[in-house]
């Protein structure tokens, strides 16, 4: 109701309020006129400012209530009429008509009160359902991310493991292919191409692609920086708008070994919104460089067997490409050392260990001697907390086993080492391994960061 509806709508209430009064007063005058108000034992005309204040409320009740009594006594003294209200009468009146419109104001006021609940009830309503319709459809969303996409840096690359121990003499197209599909899976690329060097040229035409292959668009400017300055390029969300103006790819990963060595280009040119985040790009950077060290990682593991004669080549083949992964990309790993500090400790604790490990982990066991019980864990994608972790995990097998109090009351000692800047060398002897000195590592790497 608009302010002018609402001021007409007072006039009409005010002039019921004063002519029904008068209007009764002037019918029961001309019935009665000797007696207009005690003609009959009901008081009839205080029925008119009851009901209107049942009707209007409090403030109209005694203006009718007002208007008929000072009408009553008005029509007396004019001689109009033959007699003034009764005093007895206007007493009774005056009270029932005033708690009637007192109820009238209360509830009335209760019931705006009731309405202003419901309204906001309703608007509570609405933005819950809102929200639960927002929140429905994120679960759905993260629902087919999780069906879709298992996307953990560990599982990328325990993948990528089985796939790149076939490319040690090069990237074939079968190689590439593979490696697209995993990118495909947990990194989310639609449209992707690999293009490899040939020749020291990249080659046009990709060698492995999601979706329709195309040809190298050389004068994109990520493509530009990314092969100027080594490392991946992309565009943020609030740049989507310019691409029209130059631009065809979404992203640019390099693909560059631990020797300093370009392999190739990876080209994204399609991928969702929701993939364009930095932990997404992080993973396929790692899990590309992860893939690029593969064939550099074997010459190396060679040389590290010349100082480690005893070092399993898997061992050692991880460890040289997790400390070039934490060189260019900051993902972190862990050496966990478990080593007697007595003869005769109980050798079935390493047995238990060496049977519940996981998926990415390996294992060097004796690695101070067949005289020394000890054994060496690499926890690939592992800092201190979840190397923490791990030792929480073992303790409570340990437990399992009968060997209450961990490691310690077992006779091991337990030394956690993070795989850093150090050569894998220099990480061995922190881990108390006894290494030949004359043979050297040469590591050259170059930072790759999204």
């Amino acid at each position: 109701m608009d302010n002018g509806t609402e001021q007409r709508f007072g006039l009409v209430v005010w002039a019921e309020v004063v002519l029904l009064p008068l209007i009764g007063l002037t019918v029961a005058v001309w019935l009665f006129r000797a007696k207009p108000f005690t003609v009959s034992p009901y008081p009839w005309l205080w029925l008119i400012p009851l009901l209107l204040g049942l009707r209007h409320g409090l403030a109209p009740a005694a203006l009718a209530t007002l208007v008929l009594a000072a009408a009553g006594v008005a029509a007396d003294r004019l001689g109009i009429s033959g007699q003034a209200p009764p005093l007895i009468q206007l007493a009774g009146g005056a009270l029932a008509a005033l708690s009637a419109g007192q109820y009238r104001s209360r509830s009335r006021e209760q019931l705006r009160a009731g309405h202003a609940r419901t309204d906001y009830t309703e608007q509570r309503l609405e933005s819950l359902t809102r929200a639960f319709f927002i929140t429905r459809l994120s679960h759905d969303r993260l629902e087919e991310a999780l069906l879709t996409q298992p996307v953990t840096l560990r599982a990328a690359l325990e993948a990528l493991r089985g796939l790149s121990a076939e490319t040690h003499a090069g990237i074939s197209a079968e190689g590439a292919n593979a490696l697209l599909q995993l990118m495909a899976q947990y990194c989310r690329f639609e449209t992707a191409a690999l293009h490899l060097y040939r020749n020291r040229r990249l080659g046009n035409q990709p060698t492995a692609a999601l979706g329709q292959p195309a040809a190298l668009v050389r004068t994109d400017p990520l493509l530009a920086y990314a092969l100027e300055h080594e490392q991946t390029a992309y565009h943020s969300i609030d740049q989507f708008a310019e691409l029209e103006q130059g631009g065809s790819y979404r992203a640019v990963f390099p693909l560059i070994n631990s020797a300093g060595e370009a392999m190739g280009v990876l080209v994204v040119r399609d991928l969702p919104l929701l993939a364009l985040t930095k932990e997404n790009l992080t993973v396929a950077t790692a899990m590309l460089q992860y893939f690029a060290d593969e064939s550099w990682a074997a010459t190396q593991t060679a040389a590290l067997h010349r100082s480690l004669p005893d070092c399993p080549a898997v061992f050692a083949h991880e460890l040289i490409k997790l400390q070039r992964l934490h060189d260019r990309s900051g993902v972190r790993s862990s050496l966990i050392v478990l080593r007697a500090r007595t003869d005769g400790v109980n050798a079935t604790v390493l047995e238990a260990i060496f049977g519940a490990r996981r998926g990415l982990d390996l294992y060097w066991r004796e690695p101070f001697g067949p005289l020394v019980t000890g054994m060496l864990i690499l926890l690939p994608l592992a800092g201190p907390a979840t190397a923490r972790g791990f030792l929480e995990r073992i303790d409570g097998i340990l437990r399992a086993h009968g060997v209450n109090g961990g490691l310690e009351a077992a006779g091991f000692s337990v030394v956690d080492v993070s795989i850093d800047h150090r050569p894998p060398l220099a990480l061995l002897r922190a881990c108390g391994i006894e290494v030949d000195p004359s043979p050297s590592l040469t590591l050259r790497g170059i930072k790759l960061t999204p």
